[in-house]
């Protein structure tokens, strides 16, 4: 089957689903051509679709992304004959997605060894309507098939095709920063985050944290740089050090013999152990990413499910800057509680007192089917159907009652990481978020985050190779809707 992959923005990050998939149904003998909306021009695309005639596009969509790409797809579909599947979390976790009129078929779920199958049976003529983890649309009926169980080993699957993606998007393939992934899956249960749905979703069906050797991942990286510009490797992994012991001095050992560059990825406070931390920090690990989400215990606990208290938090940060790890904190601003501006600032003070490399923040996303959707909705911040964004670096989707409340909120999450980096400012931190300053806050928001990442923390090696694709993405991020 000849097939076309298509995103709409990678954001700097390699979208490691999308290759992923393309490596499996090379794999399984099928041709595959991608196109990436927000950097390849839309000519290319009507090359492609003349030249490559592909019998099927797939789409892989955040929620937010899914908007422009359905408009996309319904265009196309006035022009080409071809059979549309929706994949991503989007698809995911939104089932009733299949009902929209231009969709064929989406995949609800891992897409590696159930794609192919999908594409070998369409082509042989069998009942690909039926294959597992697909809902479908045939003749006049919805099929809505059961899901396939977890990848139970993924050393078995395919290096991630970065060369589709890389000759696609050249100016990534410059980068020196390229990300990986050494395992799947997280046992926690946050309410804001889609893997408790995709857990439930999955119950029965597999070991839901599952990893790659260490030996595979290294392998994986030596590829990478024998092909590519690489001077940083960065994890993907939910919580990269949730993995056994062993497999972290294993990989640890490898790592520091075989790459010894400096490299970054996820924790969780209550995983943060010195003895493991001083492993890895003498392999190379850099900085790691923390949630810390909400500086109110009872709401972090309560409305989040954190399972975290502040002081774990802290520890946690005075264990990793006394290895000489940086630290970026995640946080959540523009809560559904009752009081959101002043759980906010609790969040910022919290941040204060961590000291990390960067506070970072996100505007709450009550991704749909997620726990904290529902309450926002009971708590009346959610109403109706809303208007999902392709960001939430933006503004909040939530009702506050006000617009100036709902905008103090927002910026809040703008000049969140400069307050804490420059705590003299917290005293006034309420009355500059008061001002109608959006804008330029966002500005501002966008140009701290890359110093922070790109300068202080990773360090760009060849400015003339990296600057203008990172130029590029800064006022692709300032317009994104």
């Amino acid at each position: 089957m000849r097939v076309l992959l298509i995103f709409k923005d990678s954001v700097a990050v390699e979208r490691m689903a999308v290759i992923q998939i393309s490596a499996a149904l090379k794999r399984a003998g099928h041709d595959v051509r991608m196109w990436i909306a927000s950097v390849n021009e839309p000519a290319a695309l009507h090359e492609i679709m003349a030249e490559f005639k592909p019998q099927i596009l797939g789409y892989s969509a955040m929620t937010g992304e899914h908007i422009p790409l359905v408009a996309l797809n319904i265009e196309l579909r006035k022009q080409y004959d071809f059979y549309t599947v929706f994949g991503g979390p989007h698809a995911t976790f939104c089932h009733d997605f299949i009902e929209e009129p231009s969709v064929d078929a989406i995949c609800i779920g891992e897409g590696d060894v159930v794609f192919p199958a999908f594409c070998d049976s369409m082509e042989s003529g069998g009942e690909y309507w039926k294959t597992p983890t697909f809902h479908v649309k045939h003749e006049g009926e919805i099929f809505r098939n059961p899901l396939n169980d977890l990848v139970p080993e993924l050393a078995e699957l395919e290096f991630p095709d970065r060369k589709l993606l890389y000759d696609l998007d050249p100016n990534m393939a410059k980068m020196g920063t390229k990300y990986f992934m050494a395992a799947r899956g997280c046992p926690y249960k946050c309410s804001y985050c889609f893997n408790i749905k995709y857990n439930e979703n999955y119950k029965d069906k597999g070991k839901v944290v599952r990893s790659r050797t260490p030996l595979q991942v290294i392998e994986e990286i030596e590829w990478v740089r024998e092909r590519y510009p690489l001077d940083h490797v960065s994890f993907l992994d939910d919580l990269f050090i949730l993995k056994p012991r062993d497999w972290l001095l294993e990989f640890s050992a490898l790592y520091k013999e075989r790459i010894g560059l400096p490299w970054s990825c996820t924790v969780r406070a209550n995983t943060v152990k010195n003895d493991m931390i001083a492993i890895l920090k003498d392999c190379g690990l850099a900085w790691v990413w923390m949630g810390v989400e909400c500086g109110d215990e009872e709401i972090a606990n309560n409305v989040l499910a954190r399972g975290l208290t502040n002081r774990e938090i802290i520890a946690a940060s005075r264990v990793l800057e006394s290895n000489g790890v940086g630290l970026i904190a995640q946080n959540l601003i523009g809560l559904p509680v009752p009081d959101p501006i002043a759980a906010d600032l609790k969040t910022l003070d919290l941040n204060i007192e961590l000291r990390p490399s960067l506070g970072w923040s996100s505007i709450l996303y009550p991704y749909p089917g997620s726990p904290v959707e529902r309450y926002a909705r009971m708590t009346g911040h959610l109403k109706g159907e809303p208007i999902y964004m392709e960001t939430n670096k933006r503004s909040s989707m939530l009702d506050f009652g006000s617009d100036s409340k709902r905008r103090k909120i927002e910026n809040i999450h703008k000049l969140f990481g400069i307050i804490v980096r420059f705590p003299w400012l917290r005293p006034h931190a309420e009355f500059l978020a008061s001002l109608p300053l959006t804008g330029l806050y966002r500005f501002i928001w966008y140009a701290w985050y890359g110093y922070c990442i790109k300068i202080k923390l990773t360090r760009i090696k060849s400015y003339r190779r990296e600057l203008p694709y990172f130029m590029g993405l800064f006022f692709r991020m300032l317009v994104k809707s």
